[in-house]
C-alpha cells in the first residue's frame, strides 16, 4: 500500500467520558515531560517522547479536525458513546504504533515515581489505548470488521489490582513564594519530590506568598494531588484569598480543598 494513501479507521461505540479522561491524562504527561526534557539527557524518556509526539503532530495532527468536531458535538449532546471515522495516511498507522509503544515506556517512567508527579496510565485508559491500537491492526492491516468498545471490554481483564498504599505517618511542609509558573514550577515540583521520598502521611504546601499562578502551575497542583492521593498521602494547600479566588474560577476548590492561612 502507498504510504500517502488514505485509510479509514472505524471506532464503534467510543466511550466519550473515558476518551476525555485519556486526553486529559496525555496532556498532563506531555506538560511534565516537556518541562523535564530541559534538564534531561538527549536519549532520555522525556526527550524521546516529546520528539516522537511533536513529529506525529506535525505530520498528522490536522487530518481529523472534522472527526473531533463530531466527537465534541456528541459530548455536548450528553451522549455516552459515539462512533468515529478517522481518516489517515497509511504511514500514520506505523507512527501511531510507535507512539503507543512509547507511552507504555512512559508508564514505567511514571511508576518509578522519581521524576514526575503524573500517575502511570490507569488500567481503564490502558485498555482504551490497547483497543484503538488493536483496531488499527485488525481493520487496516488484517481487513477485519470493527470491534465495538463494549465487546472489547467484555473480554477477560488482563490487569491485576494495584498494591495498597503503605502505612505513612508524619508531616512535611514546603513554603513557596513569588510566582508559580513555567519558570519556577520545577523548583516546587523538586521540593515536593524530596518531601515525598521521606514517606510522610501529609505534605503541606504553603502558597500564601504566591501572587501569580499560570496554567503550568495549576497543572502541577492537580497532578500532585492525584499522585499523593493514590499513595495515601494527604496534600494540604494553604493559600491567600487571591489564590483561592483563582482556584474557584478554575473549578478546582472541591478537588484541591485550599485552606486559608492561620489568623494572626
Amino acid at each position: 500500500m502507498i504510504q500517502d494513501e488514505k485509510v479509514q479507521l472505524h471506532l464503534v461505540q467510543v466511550p466519550i467520558e473515558l476518551w476525555k479522561q485519556a486526553r486529559a491524562h496525555q496532556d498532563a504527561v506531555r506538560r511534565e515531560m516537556d518541562l523535564l526534557r530541559a534538564s534531561a539527557p538527549a536519549d532520555s524518556v522525556p526527550h524521546r517522547l516529546m520528539s516522537l509526539v511533536e513529529d506525529f503532530d506535525a505530520r498528522f495532527g490536522d487530518i481529523n479536525d472534522r472527526t473531533w468536531g463530531d466527537f465534541s458535538a456528541a459530548a455536548e449532546d450528553g451522549a455516552e458513546t459515539t462512533d468515529l471515522i478517522i481518516e489517515m495516511p497509511f504511514a500514520a498507522v506505523a507512527a501511531a504504533r510507535a507512539v503507543a509503544a512509547m507511552m507504555a515506556e512512559v508508564d514505567e517512567f511514571c511508576r518509578a515515581g522519581d521524576h514526575l508527579m503524573t500517575l502511570a496510565t490507569p488500567p481503564e485508559l490502558v485498555a482504551l489505548r490497547e483497543w484503538v491500537l488493536g483496531e488499527l491492526t485488525r481493520q487496516i492491516e488484517e481487513g477485519a470488521e470493527p470491534l465495538p468498545w463494549p465487546e472489547h471490554v467484555s473480554m477477560p481483564p488482563a490487569h491485576g489490582a494495584a498494591d495498597p498504599a503503605s502505612s505513612r505517618a508524619g508531616s512535611e511542609t514546603i513554603v513557596f513564594e513569588g510566582s508559580l509558573d513555567l519558570a519556577t514550577v520545577g523548583e516546587l515540583r523538586d521540593a515536593i519530590q524530596e518531601r515525598r521520598s521521606r514517606g510522610p502521611g501529609r505534605i503541606v504546601v504553603d502558597l500564601t506568598g504566591v501572587g501569580f499562578v499560570d496554567s503550568i502551575g495549576i497543572g502541577l497542583l492537580i497532578t500532585t494531588h492525584t499522585r499523593l492521593e493514590e499513595e495515601g498521602v494527604q496534600l494540604r494547600l494553604v493559600v491567600s484569598p487571591r489564590l483561592t479566588g483563582l482556584l474557584e474560577l478554575s473549578g478546582l476548590t472541591d478537588l484541591l480543598r485550599p485552606e486559608d492561612p492561620p489568623a494572626g
